[in-house]
């Protein structure tokens, strides 16, 4: 009884630790960065992952003005890179390779 209990808990650490990461997460996919704009309280992670076969990069900043905050590549699929947002504000962040794509992260 007692290991089925310690299951029971191990496994309802995993499902709050995986929800946890999924509201912090961003996917890059079909060229767009999902979800587009994110809201985190000051001091929390966020993890962009490549669901792409290709590179794509995660620029803090606008292509005319990258800030140099942050400047992760993301080789291919299932690459992943990360970083802490510790004062609050609004970060910007695009693709070098594809411009197009842009996000943003709203610290609060």
């Amino acid at each position: 009884m007692q290991l089925r209990g310690v299951a029971i808990g191990w496994a309802i650490a995993v499902a709050a630790a995986t929800a946890a990461d999924a509201a912090t997460g961003v996917n890059v996919q079909l060229f767009q960065f999902r979800p587009g704009a994110i809201a985190v309280k000051s001091g929390e992670r966020v993890t962009w992952t490549n669901q792409d076969d290709i590179e794509h990069t995660v620029t803090a900043g606008v292509p005319a003005e990258p800030d140099g905050r942050f400047d992760f590549t993301l080789d291919g699929k299932g690459t992943t890179a990360s970083t802490a947002f510790p004062t609050p504000g609004t970060y910007t962040y695009f693709c070098r390779r594809h411009q197009h794509m842009r996000g943003e992260v709203k610290v609060n």
